[in-house]
């Protein structure tokens, strides 16, 4: 068996981002799931249907924040 070769620093910022985005896309169906389960079913406003989509988001997207934070490369 040969030995894998180590990987260049673009293969690892991209293997980081598909990692986070794979946790954005599980948070985020996560995060739908519990709300449309305690949504109340009487309302079938397709509007009010998509706020919870873009709640649950926003919602995965702060959650991303707060478990991996980005550090900001600073200016030379």
């Amino acid at each position: 068996m040969t030995p894998q070769r180590p990987l260049t620093e673009q293969e690892k910022q991209a293997r980081i981002m598909q990692f986070l985005q794979q946790k954005r896309e599980q948070f985020t169906l996560t995060i739908l799931g519990n709300v449309v389960q305690g949504w109340n079913y009487v309302s079938t406003d397709k509007e009010t249907a998509m706020d919870l989509v873009d709640i649950s988001v926003k919602m995965a997207d702060h959650l991303m924040e707060k478990l991996y934070p980005i550090k900001e490369e600073e200016s030379k």
